[in-house]
């Protein structure tokens, strides 16, 4: 570590800048404390949020604008339903309940939800049993442009190209933050309040649907601090577009049947399917929801798919086909009462602006990586385990199961970002700086592991990791397929710790990167192997069917003098 090292003090830490972070800066700003933001990337131009991935963005509200009997309770009802027993229902509550609240809150600073006729144009998501998704264009990048204008505006002090490396924990209270700067020298950041929302883990796998940033550092680093972690086996993945370009698939357009084949034009999904169940039941019911998950038939879809790309039946770029070819849309978009229908005059325009005829043109598809519903366990005010840590957005836990309402996360990240904003900015009016001795030798040794000599590439260890993981973790577990992973994880920081050239900044921050996606690994895979049935977004093939008895969250609590994980199965 070099001798002479940056201190900054602030009221409140931001990490991340995404939805989440910037509802937070701003409520923690009304608040009336000094607010630090902290990325890796660039203000307003990285992370999640600004990622899109699909051709339009979803924020669930139960004002019964589709004039189907929606309210809180409706709504509360499906998230506890699709949490199946792991959504804590305290938390889905508070959804419930402010979800309108957020909407306005983002309408008065200038995000347009589209409207049709006199009222807001709203599709049933997935999950829902009401039409209560409200409609962004150009997905999220409408939110990031408006709140973070907004915190510009505020004068908000931002900085840059900063990596934070791992928290300041004494005592089960967090005080700020350790980093490393862009030329990888180390910084020191004192806090009274810290707030993660530093997004996902989707990189750990070679399809996904993020960026390439999102790399599991507050599951890491959290875990490193011994805050309580929760459902980290309960990942969405699903069917998305891989070429020419990366989206997400619409669950509402599988109401249109397309072909799938494989890369000799054969159909393939029936080969997987047991015995005696047909195709069209299994895709009439993939309209209903589009991550994977193991509750209903429509898994078949997912299934398949990686079974024959397992199987080596994928095209050169790594998918099979998708195409309408065959599809009556004069008979689909007549009725209006189908979300297909409307939603479908949006979807093409979109497709076609990218250089795709959806009426004519087949695009190849495969399972890709998309939220994880598990993370940093929080209560009602967004706060950790860990006195004074919040967090807000993905890297957060408990509003969310074992599946996930379609349009929750962006209206998650505003509801408890405000009150993660709000806690920390409450706390920290209420204490001093803190004083924190032997501040730079825990940071030290930790760095001190990136040092090695040897000839592998950290592009190859990834690029490995993330092949792995997709064929053992993504869609298809097993318990020997999960112990294959955990032993080539084990393989891959033993390279990435003794046998790496690590030299420069930019190699630094990652080699850091993938030591957080090889620790989230050995989360998931730990709850995985934990979780000895199939629920929702976790699929055994080995345990098929859900277990009555398993009905309760999986705690990953590091706090036990012996092993690297204890598991709590009990109560929250």
């Amino acid at each position: 570590m070099s001798s002479t090292i940056l201190e900054i003090e602030t009221d409140v830490l931001v990490v991340g800048s995404g939805a989440a972070a910037l509802r937070a800066i701003l409520d923690a700003d009304n608040g009336g404390v000094e607010v630090l933001v902290v990325i890796k990337g660039e203000f307003r131009k990285s992370g999640a949020t600004f990622h899109s991935v699909a051709e339009v963005g979803a924020f669930n509200v139960p004002d019964n604008a589709g004039h189907t009997g929606d309210d809180p309770d409706v709504f509360l009802d499906d998230i506890l339903t699709a949490g199946q027993g792991m959504a804590d229902p305290k938390l889905s509550r508070i959804l419930a309940n402010e979800a309108e609240e957020a909407l306005r809150y983002l309408e008065s600073y200038g995000v347009y939800f589209e409207r049709k006729d006199d009222d807001y144009l709203v599709f049933q998501a997935c999950f829902s049993s009401r039409p209560r998704s409200h409609v962004i264009k150009d997905h999220f990048k409408p939110i990031v442009k408006a709140l973070g204008t907004e915190a510009s505006r505020r004068g908000i002090k931002v900085l840059d190209n900063l990596m934070i490396t791992n928290l300041i924990v004494r005592d089960g209270e967090c005080l700020g933050a350790y980093a490393i700067d862009a030329k990888g020298e180390p910084v020191v950041i004192r806090a009274k309040s810290t707030i993660l929302t530093t997004g996902g883990a989707s990189q750990l796998f070679a399809t996904n649907l993020y960026p390439s940033d999102i790399t599991g550092d507050g599951y890491a680093m959290a875990h490193r601090a011994g805050v309580h972690l929760a459902n980290m086996e309960f990942m969405q993945a699903g069917i998305s577009i891989v070429s020419p370009f990366i989206n997400l698939f619409g669950n509402y357009l599988w109401d249109a049947h397309p072909n799938l084949t494989d890369r000799d034009g054969l159909p393939f999904v029936s080969d997987y399917l047991p015995e005696g169940l047909g195709l069209d039941a299994v895709i009439e019911e993939k309209q209903r929801h589009f991550p994977f998950s193991s509750s209903d038939i429509s898994k078949y879809v997912e299934i398949s798919v990686q079974k024959a790309i397992n199987a080596g039946r994928a095209a050169d770029e790594g998918g099979v086909f998708l195409d309408f070819l065959d599809t009556d849309f004069d008979r689909i978009l007549s009725d209006q009462g189908r979300s297909i229908a409307r939603m479908w005059p949006t979807t093409y325009d979109w497709y076609r602006e990218r250089g795709v005829d959806l009426y004519k043109e087949k695009v190849q598809i495969a399972c890709s990586a998309h939220a994880i519903n598990g993370g940093i366990l929080i209560d009602e005010n967004a706060q950790s385990s860990v006195i004074g840590l919040f967090a807000a957005g993905e890297v957060a836990a408990g509003p969310h199961g074992a599946d996930r309402l379609g349009g929750n996360m962006a209206m998650t990240c505003q509801v408890f970002g405000g009150r993660a904003g709000r806690a920390a900015a409450e706390r920290a009016r209420e204490m001093g700086h803190p004083t924190v001795s032997d501040i730079y030798q825990e940071e030290q040794a930790f760095l001190d592991v990136f040092r090695g000599t040897g000839s592998a590439k950290l592009g190859n260890l990834r690029g490995e990791l993330q092949q792995s993981a997709n064929r053992h973790l993504l869609i298809i577990r097993n318990e020997q397929g999960l112990e294959k992973l955990s032993d080539r994880c084990g393989e891959l920081r033993a390279e990435l710790n003794g046998n790496t050239a690590i030299e420069g900044a930019s190699a630094l921050r990652e080699a850091i990167e993938l030591s957080n996606l090889l620790d989230v690994c050995d989360m998931m895979i730990l709850a995985a192997s934990a979780r000895t049935e199939s629920r929702g977004s976790h699929y055994r093939e080995d345990h098929p069917e859900t277990d009555p008895a398993q009905n309760t969250s999986i705690i990953l609590d590091r706090s036990a003098p012996a092993g690297h994980f204890r598991l709590s199965l009990g109560d929250r």
